[in-house]
């Protein structure tokens, strides 16, 4: 059975929550100096990943202190800073935090003429997550803490969410009773036309676990007991929102209830006044007990992850405008070119030349220490390139510094410019890109230029604009990174 639960946050029972604080504040205290409850029974949210849980069952030490406690739900605020968010990713955002396919341009076709094929962002959702979705659930990563974003319009992840129980002895001592816990599949896929996205969740059949509960309660206890679901915005109701309701069944019924569900949070446009409208936002899910079990308890919510969401209008493909967007934010955005992509391969092998052996580079400057940014490391290292428009200022006075040094005009004439090469097949290929804050009119980085194939140079301007485009690179604020792989 199917119980809606308003949005509205239920405490459960004030003392049983304040009880419960008392207990992992100090676990030694004694009942005398814990309050008195009012209800017998209480109950604490918890969850963990569940390749943690996997490795501590296989391993026969699971125990109660392994799971992370869930914290409760509080009162809603105003949404994340840039700052802030970038101050979240640089913790959260790693290597291990996206998929392989991520920003691969060895995937991605094109045309004859070096214009990618874009694959459209989402613009509708339905009730059941995309196909991307399926794929990015069945990477082992997706059970790790934190999850898996398979591109910024598609995230997932596999955790163990539950239910810890006690029981309030008659002397205000608590004895624990058992955890229920059951394999939830999460998902985020955001929109390339609407300022939202859409959150899934799935239980996994037969994966509800009854741990550490008697013999006698594990059979007649604790699968009656409920537990609701729902997903949810950190920030109050002027900036973004959630919609739907929660959704409750008994733990035996969570057991055989393998259906997808869904909510949408929206960021509200209105309340942004930073350019192109940019909101970041946390979202969590938020669970707890059925409000007629004996056992009552605090509202809690798992981990949070970010989206940012955005009205840039200078994001189009093949004539379609995408003005409004929400993507998942908990990444290190990163375009990745392929030596063994014979499309790209001097282009490719030009920038890892680039990166890692900067003062090699060609044009010659008198500075020794020639810096050049944008490799990949796996972390936001504060050395990304940021994005400008095409043939806006920036760019062109780029394109005008890398012309002077591949024809030797001043101030890189003779041997400090590109030696001559062949113009009616070679082009001249400069690192970082002209649409970047740091190409080669940067007064802070320096660049590098080289002779390179015309087509693969044209097929890799083409993956580029495929990258800035389905990554949802927005100008000057959003830094991503170049991986060079073989």
């Amino acid at each position: 059975m199917k119980r809606a639960r308003t949005r509205i946050r239920l405490a459960g029972s004030t003392l049983a929550a304040v009880l419960l604080s008392a207990l992992l504040a100090a676990p030694g205290a004694t009942g005398a100096e814990r309050p008195s409850p009012t209800s017998r029974y209480v109950l604490e949210p918890v969850f963990m990943s569940e390749a943690r849980y996997d490795r501590l069952k296989a391993a026969g030490t699971l125990d109660r202190s392994d799971w992370t406690v869930a914290a409760e739900t509080t009162a809603k605020g105003k949404p994340l800073t840039e700052a802030q968010a970038n101050a979240k990713l640089a913790e959260t955002a790693t290597r291990e935090a996206s998929a392989p396919e991520y920003g691969d341009t060895s995937k991605v076709s094109l045309q004859a003429d070096g214009v990618s094929v874009t694959a459209a962002p989402p613009t509708s959702w339905g009730d059941t997550p995309p196909q991307d979705a399926q794929t990015c659930l069945g990477r082992d990563a997706v059970n790790q803490r934190g999850g898996l974003t398979f591109n910024r319009w598609v995230w997932c992840h596999r955790m163990r969410v539950g239910l810890r129980y006690w029981e309030v002895e008659s002397n205000g001592e608590m004895e624990y009773e058992g955890t229920n816990s059951f394999i939830a599949q999460a998902v985020a896929v955001g929109s390339g036309t609407q300022r939202g996205i859409r959150t899934y969740l799935r239980v996994e059949e037969g994966s509800v676990s009854y741990d550490d509960w008697d013999p006698w309660d594990r059979w007649f206890t604790a699968p009656d007991l409920h537990m609701y679901i729902l997903s949810d915005c950190a920030d109050g109701y002027d900036y973004c929102q959630g919609t739907g309701s929660g959704v409750e069944h008994t733990w035996d019924d969570w057991d055989y209830h393998d259906e997808w569900l869904h909510w949408d949070i929206y960021s509200h446009e209105e309340a942004s006044t930073a350019v192109d409208k940019v909101l970041f936002h946390d979202w969590f899910f938020r669970f707890g007990g059925g409000e007629d079990d004996e056992y009552q308890g605090p509202e809690g919510r798992t981990d949070s992850w970010q989206i940012r969401c955005d009205s840039a209008n200078y994001f189009s493909s093949f004539g379609v405008d995408y003005p409004r967007a929400c993507v998942n934010y908990n990444v290190v955005p990163h375009l990745i070119y392929k030596i063994s992509d014979t499309r790209v391969e001097a282009v490719a092998r030009h920038i890892r030349f680039a990166q890692d052996n900067p003062t090699r580079t060609y044009p010659v400057e008198l500075d020794e220490t020639k810096d050049i940014p944008g490799k990949y490391t796996g972390t936001r290292d504060g050395r990304g390139l940021t994005r400008v428009p095409h043939e806006g200022t920036i760019d062109k006075l780029n394109e005008n510094m890398k012309d002077n040094a591949c024809n030797r005009r001043p101030p890189y004439e003779g041997d400090w410019g590109l030696p001559p090469y062949d113009t009616s097949t070679l082009d001249c290929d400069e690192y970082p890109f002209s649409v970047t804050n740091e190409g080669a009119a940067s007064v802070d980085w320096a660049f590098s230029v080289r002779a390179v194939d015309r087509s693969q140079n044209r097929s890799a301007g083409g993956l580029l604009t495929w990258y800035l485009f389905s990554d949802r690179i927005l100008y000057d604020r959003d830094p991503y990174w170049v991986e060079i792989q073989d």
